[in-house]
């Protein structure tokens, strides 16, 4: 622990947060100064997410360099799994010992439970997020082929770097069953999630996909939602199929339709997940827990 000179304020350490790599050596430096531990959130990859977003390739190149020697200069690095340690260890050449697992938790304010608002009408499955290529969109309107004489609706929340194709892609297979509202606003998307039957995560065999635990499926579990995702190690660590979340092979549609179909015939099942997703949520992903662990990791 170290004290501001001049004032009363102690200090543990200075986290710096993610997509900042360039502030990293001043983070550096008065972290120095002050002898506290400077904690950096790798959550997200600055360099891959540049990848992701179709940037051009020395840009990526110069990002890949930039992060690969300033993440040397953290004391720690926070990670939502530990498929991400193993994944960002090989990656930038670091010991796995600099990296804190720290799961994804949700913003407590706009994320819980809203059991007082009556579902929708129609079955309802919701998506939210920034359409990237590892999130699997692609798969959900697989999903959404399959199932498009069925009485059900796919609304999509949200923009991104594939968003336009994926509309263009719904436009030219007539999916009158999905449904893209764009970027709405917090209460908007809010009233989506609780009038809505269940959230999806994401469907796409890629490394990143496979690692993650992703936003979508912390922020609805917290708000005591049904879960469909894709089955992977990292889901595993925390959940259990049919019980606090209901699974699908990766980047498969028919996978993912059947998993619907069966929620939609068999409601016992939603409130089942409901519950299940929801504790687990209150055991390892509220902010508590959070602030546990960080305690534990770097100051125990």
């Amino acid at each position: 622990m170290c004290e501001i000179r001049g004032s009363n304020v102690e200090i543990d350490a200075l986290v710096l947060t993610k997509f900042n790599p360039l502030l990293l050596p001043t983070a550096a430096y008065y972290a120095w100064r002050l002898d506290c531990r400077l904690v950096y959130d790798l959550f997200v990859s600055l360099y891959r997410t540049a990848e992701l977003r179709d940037v051009h390739p020395s840009i990526v190149r110069g990002l890949a360099l930039l992060e690969g020697m300033v993440l040397r200069l953290p004391d720690d690095l926070l990670v939502g799994t530990d498929q991400f340690i193993d994944l960002y260890s090989e990656m930038y050449g670091l010991p796995k010992e600099r990296f804190v697992r720290l799961p994804p938790g949700a913003d407590e304010d706009w994320f819980y439970p809203r059991e007082e608002v009556d579902k929708r009408d129609t079955f309802t499955i919701l998506y939210w997020g920034n359409f990237l290529p590892h999130h699997g969109v692609g798969t959900i309107l697989g999903a959404a082929v399959e199932l498009r004489k069925k009485p059900y609706e796919f609304v999509f929340l949200g923009s991104g770097p594939e968003q336009e194709r994926y509309q263009q892609m719904a436009n030219e297979l007539a999916l009158s069953n999905v449904r893209f509202e764009g970027f709405v606003s917090r209460e908007k998307q809010q009233e989506w999630i609780a009038s809505s039957h269940v959230c999806l995560g994401i469907f796409a065999d890629d490394p990143r996909s496979l690692a993650s635990i992703t936003n979508k499926v912390s922020e609805a579990v917290a708000s005591k939602k049904a879960v469909v995702t894709e089955q992977s190690p990292a889901i595993d660590k925390w959940f259990k199929h049919g019980e606090s979340i209901y699974t699908v092979p990766p980047d498969n549609p028919v996978g993912l339709a059947d998993a619907i179909q069966t929620l939609a015939t068999e409601r016992d099942r939603i409130e089942r997940l409901e519950a299940g997703g929801y504790r687990v949520y209150q055991q390892e992903f509220d902010v508590t827990s959070i602030g546990e662990i960080l305690e534990d990791q770097l100051f125990s």
